[in-house]
């Protein structure tokens, strides 16, 4: 019994130390997939974007990941635009999206506000556990600290709001900077981090101030990765030991020869990528 009391307080000491170990664990992932009753446009099929999250969910839940996110554009939206019709849009794939049996997530893209606000958006898709008002947010899981951004702000910080959006005009605004660097500060676990436009390049897809938000994963020394979409056709980059992936749109192609989703897996040395359909599959060494 000693020896048990011993194990115990040994195990919550290391638990509540500098640097957590961090655990196996594995979370799927999808983004841009651009769900509307609509006509299809180009490569952009966007009514059978329910199948092919159908797809992807029945997949998690076989795998029993421990969480599922999605990382923005989820909906879309009628021209011209149409609010009633794009809420009932995202009603219909939050459904499909919520047959996923763990903790689910939302990363703000900027057709999540084409037509409706951030807290209309919030009012039917829900994040596990995460106040509905919150657009950027923190969460622990097997070790590891997983923080979401909302770049969703043009360049003077207004926020995208019912079709007040430039989508190459993406900005992290200073009061989010500040929470972010305070969120790094005070982990003391490895941090992943998920937002919907880019923190790597320099194009219309990159976020502005892109280099600045760097700047503060680099100095905090905790960050491992970084999750985009945005960019349907995806991309990977590594800048200064944090590796950068982007996964590509779910919204392109005809199912079920196209769809793109993704098996993360997590231990205390890789990152392991499962791409599905056409993701794009990588091993992340943790430095």
């Amino acid at each position: 019994m000693k020896s048990i009391k011993l194990f115990l307080v040994v195990f919550m000491i290391l638990l509540t130390s500098n640097g957590i170990s961090a655990q196996n664990i594995s979370f799927g992932m999808l983004t841009d997939v651009h769900y509307a009753a609509i006509k299809d446009n180009g490569t952009r099929k966007y009514s059978q974007s329910l199948d092919k999250v159908a797809q992807c969910i029945d997949s998690m839940n076989q795998k029993k990941v421990s969480f599922l996110i999605e990382l923005g554009d989820f909906k879309d939206m009628p021209v011209p635009p149409d609010s009633k019709a794009a809420l009932g849009f995202l009603e219909k794939v939050e459904t499909a999206f919520s047959r996923f049996r763990g903790n689910r997530y939302h990363v703000l893209g900027n057709h999540d506000e084409d037509c409706i606000s951030k807290n209309q958006f919030y009012s039917i898709a829900k994040n596990s556990h995460i106040s509905q008002k919150r657009t950027y947010y923190s969460f622990q899981n097997g070790g590891y600290t997983f923080v979401v951004l909302d770049a969703c702000f043009d360049s003077v910080g207004v926020s995208y709001d019912r079709g007040h959006f430039d989508w190459s005009d993406a900005n992290v605004p200073g009061e989010e900077l500040k929470w972010l660097e305070n969120e790094l500060k005070h982990s003391k676990r490895p941090v992943i981090v998920f937002v919907h436009q880019l923190l790597y390049g320099n194009s219309k897809v990159t976020i502005k101030n892109a280099e600045t938000v760097r700047d503060i994963l680099e100095n905090s020394k905790k960050v491992k990765c970084v999750f985009h979409g945005h960019d349907h056709k995806g991309g990977y980059e590594m800048i200064n030991g944090i590796h950068y992936y982007t996964l590509k749109g779910m919204v392109e192609g005809n199912f079920p020869v196209s769809n793109s989703f993704a098996l993360v897996s997590l231990t205390k040395d890789t990152i392991r990528i499962k791409g599905y359909g056409n993701a794009v599959s990588m091993s992340l060494p943790i430095h």
